[in-house]
């Protein structure tokens, strides 16, 4: 019977997401909500959103802060002001288990690539700022990719930082502290600067483009197990977030649906 599911679970996350399967554009998930974009309507939303002029805060949500979020009451405030995409197959195959929703997954490095895209289309500049001195090779590379891109400034920062990207007048900041620092960042230091539009953390989306880290090969990709990769890449830093993914987000899940 698990397996049945569970295979039920991998083929309807790889269905093609239509128009006629959701009725709501959300799906609340432990008092979050998240969007059911597809990959063509969160372009036209990004795009949307670089023509206002007021600040978005981009949100790649994964299981481990949804957990996060459970704990602490000021970083769940945050996501339920914010723009969440989903970034984790476990929100995925729950959502279609569950809540009987298709939720595509976008993972925050497409999610960072499509950003930048749509921003040289735009003429929109981007500020990356991240640590461990990733930030101006994560630059250099996705510059390479998209030579029309306006890189406003790169800096390896922390949590403090502020001039360093507020005097560069950015359109757009990628910032790559990890969860929850770039969110917590994005929104008490974001709204600090006037020309800023949108901010999304990004996680370890730096790690990629530098090549500090190797991506997961297409075919874990595709199943949505590339958390697996990533913890034999990093046992000791990603063991405990693979336990609040694997474990505890699915139990909070069932004893919320179990209340409802």
């Amino acid at each position: 019977m698990i397996t049945k599911i569970a295979k039920k679970a991998v083929i309807d996350f790889h269905k093609p997401f239509h128009h006629n399967i959701a009725v709501n554009k959300t799906c609340t998930i432990l008092g979050i909500d998240i969007q059911l974009f597809s990959r063509e309507e969160l372009i036209k939303t990004v795009e949307e959103k670089l023509r206002q002029n007021k600040f978005c805060h981009i949100v790649t949500i994964n299981p481990e802060m949804l957990v996060y979020a459970e704990k602490n009451k000021d970083f769940k405030n945050i996501l339920k002001s914010t723009l969440n995409i989903c970034d984790g197959s476990g929100i995925s195959i729950l959502g279609s288990l569950l809540y009987h929703q298709k939720i595509p997954r976008i993972p925050g490095v497409e999610l960072a690539e499509i950003i930048c895209t749509i921003a040289s289309q735009q003429k929109k500049s981007v500020f990356f700022l991240g640590g461990f001195e990733v930030a101006k090779k994560s630059a250099q590379y996705i510059k390479a990719k998209i030579p029309s891109l306006q890189i406003a400034g790169t800096f390896d920062g922390d949590i403090n930082t502020l001039n360093e990207v507020q005097k560069t007048n950015p359109d757009i900041a990628l910032v790559a502290f990890g969860s929850p620092k770039q969110e917590y960042w994005i929104q008490e230091k974001g709204t600090q600067i006037p020309s800023l539009q949108i901010g999304i953390g990004v996680g370890g989306t730096f790690d990629f483009w530098s090549g500090k880290i190797k991506r997961s090969p297409r075919w874990m990709q595709f199943l949505g197990i590339e958390w697996l990769y990533r913890l034999c890449q990093e046992p000791q830093k990603r063991l405990k977030r693979i336990t609040n993914a694997v474990l505890i987000f699915p139990s909070l899940v069932i004893r919320e649906k179990i209340k409802l």
